[in-house]
């Protein structure tokens, strides 16, 4: 089968290509250069969303995503040389709260050591007396631009370090899962093929990745949540509600589900029982105390803060009625009387 290859330079449309052979013709000629050097950047980039850089020029190449997911799992599989890569990257708690970070910001800028790319995963280290890996993340992007960088100065806890890293290179991540077990300790790690210490960022591959791969089940930011919300339609226009970042953090989420479940705390709907498989841990969550009364240092609180609701009545929770928001118990009283 053909693998369309679209070619992007500085966000406008170059050239629709048929296959990776044509793209890799064309991006040779425009560029002055060999075919056989322009393969691995098309493939890097329509696979894992990594642009390809030349002088001040930036070339993106898209493909349909079941052909980029097909490719990328054989790339895995394989461990090709364009495959992502897997790392694990220390983190030392009396340097930075990233546990604060991330219960507050979908993505985070960090210290970029390595070259990072985009769809590099690095498995968060938590140093001190800690001595675990925590956190699993997927890099969007490798080099941030130096005007671009979120220092989030609230969370470093030496800024004379923070300072000493400004003048350096920084790469972008998102969460991907958390898990809290004993067998991603440091002692563990060793015993599947960890050598020494975690002084810094390392590439992991076979064994010692794939153990640590196994204890994170899921991407639990994918596809979980919009960033808005329906409220109704009017004319054929869709309107929206804009929801909060707490709402959309994925740390957050998790620990809400895992006390509440994901059966609406309002009219009492669960995905699964109703529409199957398809509909399995589908739930949004709302946040209780409106956003503009949240203080800049607030930490969510996921069990006494958030709240799973469909989206249905996610989206009544959002709407003023005589200028307040109706509460939890107010709509639920309003469906109790209906049925």
């Amino acid at each position: 089968m053909a693998n369309p290859i679209t070619i992007i330079k500085n966000e406008e449309l170059l050239f629709e290509a048929k296959n990776i052979q044509e793209a890799a013709s064309f991006l040779a000629d425009h560029l002055k250069t060999t075919k056989f050097k322009c393969f691995d950047p098309i493939e890097r980039g329509y696979v894992y969303n990594i642009p390809y850089i030349v002088n001040e020029d930036e070339y993106c190449f898209v493909a349909p995503e079941e052909i980029a997911t097909n490719r990328r799992k054989e790339l895995e599989e394989s461990e090709h040389k364009n495959a992502r890569r897997f790392w694990v990257v220390p983190a030392n708690p009396e340097d930075y709260d990233l546990a604060g970070a991330f219960s507050r910001y979908e993505t985070i800028d960090w210290k970029r050591s390595r070259k990072y790319e985009n769809g590099d995963i690095l498995f968060m280290y938590v140093s001190d007396n800690i001595q675990k890996v925590r956190y699993k993340v997927e890099v969007i992007k490798g080099l941030v631009p130096p005007n671009e960088v979120n220092h989030n100065r609230m969370f470093w806890r030496d800024e004379e370090k923070l300072e000493r890293s400004m003048t350096g290179d920084w790469t972008r991540f998102r969460l991907v899962d958390e898990v809290d077990n004993i067998e991603l300790s440091l002692a563990q790690l060793r015993v599947h093929g960890l050598k020494g210490n975690i002084q810094g960022p390392m590439k992991v591959a076979g064994e010692l990745r794939d153990y640590i791969m196994s204890f994170f089940e899921r991407d639990i930011t994918y596809s979980y949540y919009p960033d808005e919300v329906s409220e109704t339609l009017e004319e054929g226009k869709r309107k929206t509600i804009r929801v909060n970042v707490y709402e959309r953090n994925p740390i957050a989420r998790k620990h809400c589900m895992e006390h509440y479940g994901s059966q609406c705390k309002v009219c009492g709907l669960n995905f699964e029982d109703t529409y199957g498989e398809v509909g399995k841990d589908f739930i949004h969550v709302h946040h209780i105390v409106p956003l503009h009364e949240i203080q800049q240092g607030y930490e969510v609180n996921p069990i006494q803060d958030l709240i799973p609701v469909c989206p249905n009545c996610h989206a009544m929770l959002h709407r003023k009625e005589k200028g307040d928001y109706l509460t939890i118990e107010q709509l639920r009283e309003r469906i109790l009387k209906r049925a």
